[in-house]
């Protein structure tokens, strides 16, 4: 099977399974598999890091997805977060430290946390529901038009330390096609008013663009080419989540100060 094969009988997979737990799964169910989904990734990010002694982080995350299976609050972050960094000195006691390794792993787990966080408090409401689709629908518009834009008529590089094949013209082609697709989400499923979705539709749109970036300096920094094997065709978890773990909670900010 080819690589392509590969990579569309996998989406189409995922497409099924998430529509199917987004749509028809109710409480508690809904959180328990939102929290799964938050310790696998969790372990892919600390094999990903080569964390020492990776059993104690997995064990921690696990009882930290497990309490925000039953309640959804930031408490469990920041709890997690200290009790990773005293694992992180105890471990630093007989080696040097990675430091770069550790709080890299720190930010990308504040912001699957932020992500789930935001998951878990709109899925209740129609226009929490219209939020977060309309994020996520533009975020792989703006994936798929940057590619396409990029191969066509890319030319200055975007961040070429970070991620040599991202162009300046496919981010300006993402975020052409992308905008207008959660604007007209979320004035179809009456979540903000046109010019304040504008607006929110460009942050969205550039918040998943640094996401994928942030994502891409992690796996730099290690030396890998994909967060993990999860998904054929795809990479891991990460691979395909990245832009939405930035994008989705500071959409989910933004719109409640709104």
């Amino acid at each position: 099977m080819t690589e392509l094969n590969k990579r569309i009988i996998t989406a189409i997979v995922l497409v099924i399974v998430v529509w199917g737990w987004y749509f028809h799964l109710g409480s508690p169910w809904f959180e328990r598999a939102l929290a799964l989904f938050g310790w696998l990734t969790s372990c892919e990010l600390i094999l990903l890091l080569k964390l020492r002694q990776p059993w104690l982080y997995m064990c921690t995350a696990f009882f930290t997805w497990l309490a925000f299976s039953f309640h959804a609050d930031i408490q469990w972050l920041l709890l997690t977060a200290f009790i990773w960094f005293a694992c992180f000195v105890y471990q630093a006691r007989q080696q040097a430290p990675e430091f770069d390794h550790f709080f890299s792993g720190i930010w990308m787990l504040a912001w699957l946390f932020a992500f789930c966080l935001a998951i878990a408090d709109t899925h209740l409401s129609n226009t929490g529901q219209g939020l977060i689709i309309g994020t996520c629908l533009a975020i792989w518009t703006s994936d798929i038009a940057a590619y396409f834009v990029g191969r066509a008529c890319g030319k200055r590089k975007l961040c070429p330390a970070i991620s040599p094949g991202k162009s300046v013209e496919g981010a300006i082609g993402g975020l052409v096609f992308a905008v207008p697709v959660a604007v007209g989400c979320w004035l179809y499923w009456d979540v903000l008013p046109l010019l304040p979705a504008i607006l929110l539709a460009i942050i969205a749109v550039i918040a998943g663009m640094l996401g994928d970036l942030s994502e891409s300096a992690v796996k730099r920094l290690i030396g890998a080419k994909d967060s993990g094997r999860w998904l054929p065709g795809h990479g891991g978890i990460l691979d395909r989540s990245d832009a939405m773990l930035m994008a989705v909670p500071v959409t989910w900010l933004l719109w409640g100060l709104i």
